[in-house]
């Protein structure tokens, strides 16, 4: 795990002072070590996390022999042992141990045509110095990220875009799209970048150009999740339990792949409990980590620790560190964009004590996406409603809701039922059409609102005829998952330097359940259905019926608090922030009076959206202060 950054075209210098500012903000991906190469037309720059071969041979960039052929990769590839083999057998040789060195091989035979045998999560940059060409590519679903810029001439990437802000001549050009879609949908899909000129490759691509005119690269998808429309009625068969044991087993095998100590987030829900019991079985022994929250709704301590002992791993119960919003600023030094997902406060600081443990960990996350666990999924099941809400009826509710103030929770409730497809309703957690809009947003934002949903509403679109809980999960695939989940877990765990592997996120495991019919993965009252078979098989009957909990935080509470009250109106209702309008003040002040008089709508998570917002402007926008590589932010 490490980061990358670099450049492709004519004529391109990277100065010795811009190479150390651009490897220094890249540190925590990074503290192991650093490498810069570069020639006519490309350089490569790298931060090393070590985790495969520590040695020197693991160093990169990465060059054949004969100096042709340079690579920079973040990430793992989980079959590397196999890949090697297979290599071998074919007469190749290898200097070290590293994943690295096996991908570079790979690419230097085959092309583009290598990445399908990739099974891990990875970014790289791959040039051939001879031909002048090169090949950037991005795991299936996105797990790393990405980012790259092209300019007359010029291509520039790196794996956070405050890399590609610290060229001297980066442009901060605002992108008003941006800034709706945020508000809309808590994070930004990856064909949205919140400042003009950048863009984010997308997940199952790669971009593949030459020197000469890397603006001019294009971009190719090698992989894409087709999911089974299926409505029959079907049951799991035996055969089937099998198989889905049997890849889950060798998924998780394949991650305990490493040469530093290795760890395994542990809750008390099935997913992460199915990961902890197969890796309890593998030679290494991994130490399960649990988080205790004070909140009961959170706290899954016995429940974890039932699944701990019933599959005989070491359990180290740690207490949630102590959160607040003064965490918001570091949060958003990290994040590079916008991010308003409340769960990164608690993933953040688990990443920060995990640190202390070891390295690599091991999560449950991807069963809800792969398998139906979701409970927007099971509502939709269950409700069967997947067409628009009639014309007239839809009409007569927005004349309705107009009456009522705009912060009203019944308004709210009405603006939910009349979105355009009954379907969609809950799949964003901030709906596209909230009339809290009406308040917050300034007049300029407010003539963009009809783009607002534009990234879901298309999505929905690509597939008309399919069932209402497919069109979900496909939208979960392609926005929510990697542009939320695994933002909030890449971000939280590289700013405190330990890599994060997901199982239930093997490619194999995606495709297997994507190929199943509905009622295989959820009916009516429960999703995730395969797994709670195979939880019949692995895991304590306590934890095979427990309820689904959030990972959250007491928005809510906080921001009731006179302490809450006073943080937010003091950045929200600043000089600063009404000369930026990216809200309007007197609008959000109505908000912070309807939060704290908890008329029956809360607005937590509308405040800590406007309070990450905030923070991101003080870091990108006002002072530039993203350019300091600050020791408090580790």
């Amino acid at each position: 795990m490490c980061g990358i950054f670099g450049y492709m075209g004519y004529p391109i210098r990277m100065s010795e002072h811009l190479h150390a500012n651009l490897s220094a903000l890249l540190q925590h991906r990074g503290p192991n070590d650093e490498g810069f190469e570069g020639g006519p037309g490309w350089g490569l720059g790298f931060r090393r996390l070590s985790i495969l071969d520590l040695s020197p041979l693991g160093h990169q960039p990465m060059s054949s022999p004969d100096k042709r052929y340079w690579i920079n990769f973040n990430g793992e590839i989980y079959n590397y042992v196999e890949l090697r083999h297979e290599l071998e057998q074919k007469g190749e040789s290898f200097r070290g141990t590293s994943d690295t060195e096996i991908l570079l091989r790979l690419l230097m035979l085959e092309g583009p045509s290598a990445i399908s045998k990739l099974n891990g999560m990875f970014a790289f940059c791959f040039v051939d110095t001879v031909a002048g060409t090169f090949i950037m590519a991005r795991d299936r679903l996105g797990v790393k990220p990405l980012y790259y810029q092209t300019l007359p001439g010029q291509l520039r990437f790196a794996s956070e875009l405050k890399i590609l802000l610290a060229w001297p001549d980066a442009t901060f050009e605002l992108n008003p799209t941006a800034v709706v879609e945020y508000f809309a949908l808590e994070y930004l899909p990856s064909e949205t970048c919140i400042f003009k000129g950048y863009q984010k490759l997308a997940p199952g691509c790669y971009l593949s150009g030459s020197f000469a005119e890397p603006h001019r690269a294009q971009s190719t998808c090698y992989w894409k999740v087709n999911l089974n429309d299926d409505e029959s009625v079907t049951i799991l068969t035996p055969t089937q339990l099998d198989d889905l044991l049997s890849l889950l087993t060798n998924a998780v095998q394949i991650r305990l792949r490493s040469d530093v100590p290795v760890g395994i987030f542990l809750s008390g829900g099935i997913d992460s409990g199915l990961v902890t019991a197969l890796a309890a079985q593998a030679n290494v022994r991994p130490l399960a980590l649990t988080i205790g929250f004070d909140e009961p709704k959170y706290n899954e301590i016995s429940l974890a620790q039932a699944t701990a002992k019933y599959v005989g791993l070491e359990q180290q119960i740690i207490p949630q560190p102590p959160s607040s919003l003064q965490d918001v600023d570091q949060l958003a030094w990290f994040f590079d964009e916008p991010f308003g997902d409340p769960s990164s406060i608690p993933t953040f600081n688990l990443c920060k004590v995990a640190a202390e443990y070891a390295t690599v960990f091991l999560s449950g996350d991807g069963g809800d996406e792969a398998f139906g666990g979701y409970n927007k999924y099971i509502k939709t099941r269950r409700a069967r409603l997947s067409d628009a809400v009639p014309a007239p009826i839809g009409q007569a509710l927005q004349a309705i809701s107009t009456l009522l103030p705009a912060e009203s929770a019944f308004r709210y409730r009405l603006a939910r039922r009349n979105l355009p497809s009954t379907g969609l309703a809950s799949t964003p957690n901030r709906i596209p059409v909230d009339p809290t809009f009406e308040l917050v947003l300034t007049a300029d934002y407010k003539a963009l609102l009809p783009q607002a949903g534009k990234p879901l509403w298309d999505r929905w679109a690509q597939y008309p005829s399919a069932s209402a809980t497919a069109r979900r999960q496909w939208i979960d695939y392609t926005a929510y998952l990697p542009d939320d989940v695994l933002v909030k877990v890449d971000r939280a765990s590289m700013a405190h330097s330990i890599e994060v592997r997901s199982p239930l996120l093997d490619y194999r495991l995606v495709e297997w359940a994507a190929h199943l019919p509905r009622t295989t993965l959820l009916n009516t009252e429960q999703g995730k259905l395969p797994l709670r078979a195979l939880s019949r098989q692995l895991l304590p009957s306590q934890v095979q019926q427990g309820a689904k909990r959030g990972f959250g935080v007491p928005l809510d509470h906080w921001f009731r608090q006179p302490e809450g009250q006073k943080f937010a109106r003091e950045r929200l209702l600043s000089n600063e922030a009404h000369q930026r309008g990216l809200w309007n003040t007197k609008g959000v002040e109505t908000v912070l009076n309807a939060q704290r008089a908890n008329n029956g709508r809360d607005f937590g998570g509308w405040l800590w959206q406007l309070l990450m917002l905030d923070a991101w402007a003080r870091n990108y926008l006002d002072s530039k202060a993203f350019l300091q590589n600050l020791p408090n932010h580790k």
